[in-house]
């Protein structure tokens, strides 16, 4: 859905930014109008996604995506009406979001791309993950100040926002620190895509919805490392890494092994084999909910899998240098082994997922830092704060 086919050209978005700007007075706010995007206006996922479908249905409130993907604009099209999926950049696009009351993203003011967004209208950031890595104000890798032209980009970004969503006391912090908030911009309600992995639990849904050449397994292991942006990800970091040992011991289990990339990064092809398949999936948390087990590094992905109790395993091959650092001390945060061979993780693997691993009580420990309410009812208290605004 990234192909650049797919997408707006960069002069159109130029022109039709310039004009979103030249056009806002022009307009009246609509007190009812919403609209909502994700990931740079170019996908359809995460949290504000969750909630466009449930705001879609609302009796008074007129919820709009607007992107910058045509493919994604033809899907909600046929899905929901025209009505309520516009391309961005287009007249109608536009005027939309110069009239919109309420804006909801995921990224920062970027999301709407090169657009201006009314003073008038108020700003949710809905955010992408959990804040497992240091990054915009808390620079990655050091205790450093961000310099002035950094510091200008940050203030364009996620000085417009009027609030953030969190789901603890942890993550508001950590946010408070990374966005440069002050306590009264953040709504720590919980975040709307962990409601879905809430309601509906663990799934006997097929993985062959999302990869329709993989064989039947009962079980699915989710390997799913973060984004590198000055190196390569190392898939499996074990000098004895072993691929036939490992799809042996996948066969032996009836498991599937889902390497799923960054959405930055290509899909990894290299390790594709009998019981191993690869992709960057969007719906990662339709994803969650047939996994058994977690492989990550230093990606949130794990945290989500704490709402359903998933065994995880960490591969932190480079914590000494990642370059993003961390927020935290790693290494408490982290409920689960973390093997530096492949003899050792196979075995991990084993007691994962036969029931003898025994990080139950430093799962539930982690996972209550960071999600205050396991109650499956963030998008509802989300939709009540919208309602108010409208």
């Amino acid at each position: 859905m990234r192909n650049s086919e797919n997408t707006t050209t960069y002069p159109q978005q130029w022109l039709f930014g310039l004009l979103s700007g030249l056009i806002k007075p022009f307009l009246k706010t609509d007190p009812n109008l919403v609209v909502l995007t994700s990931f740079h206006g170019n996908a359809y996922r995460g949290n504000t996604k969750i909630v466009f479908e449930e705001l879609v249905h609302h009796p008074h409130i007129n919820a709009v995506w607007l992107s910058r993907n045509k493919t994604v604009v033809h899907q909600l099209v046929s899905k929901y009406g025209k009505n309520h999926a516009i391309l961005i950049h287009t007249w109608k696009g536009i005027i939309t979001l110069a009239k919109a009351n309420v804006y909801l993203l995921t990224h920062g003011t970027s999301d709407f791309a090169f657009c201006w967004l009314s003073r008038k209208a108020t700003i949710i950031q809905t955010y992408h993950g959990l804040p497992t890595k240091r990054g915009e104000y808390m620079k990655p890798g050091s205790d450093e100040e961000p310099n002035w032209l950094h510091r200008l980009i940050l203030s364009y970004r996620f000085k417009p926002i009027h609030y953030f969503l969190s789901s603890s006391r942890l993550v508001s912090e950590l946010f408070s620190k990374r966005f440069n908030l002050t306590p009264d911009r953040i709504l720590e309600i919980g975040f709307p895509t962990s409601d879905r992995l809430i309601k509906v639990g663990r799934t006997q849904a097929s993985i062959s919805q999302f990869w329709p050449e993989a064989p039947p397994a009962k079980r699915v292991i989710l390997y799913a490392p973060t984004y590198r942006r000055r190196t390569k990800t190392r898939w499996f970091p074990f000098e004895d890494f072993d691929k036939v040992a490992l799809e042996n011991f996948l066969q032996k289990n009836d498991a599937l092994l889902v390497l799923r990339s960054h959405p930055n990064e290509k899909p990894q092809t290299e390790l594709i084999g009998n019981r191993i398949v690869s992709g960057n999936t969007p719906d990662i948390y339709s994803l969650i909910g047939l996994t058994d087990v977690i492989v990550s590094d230093y990606s949130g992905v794990y945290l989500e899998g704490l709402l359903l109790d998933i065994p995880c395993i960490f591969l932190p091959y480079d914590k000494a240098t990642y370059e993003r650092g961390f927020p935290y001390d790693y290494d408490e945060v982290t409920p689960g082994p973390k093997p530096k061979s492949q003899s050792d993780f196979l075995t991990s693997l084993d007691d994962a997922l036969n029931g003898a691993e025994s990080f139950q009580l430093e799962r539930k420990r982690v996972r209550d830092l960071f999600f205050k309410n396991t109650d499956g009812k963030s998008t509802e208290r989300l939709i009540q704060f919208i309602e108010k605004l409208t």
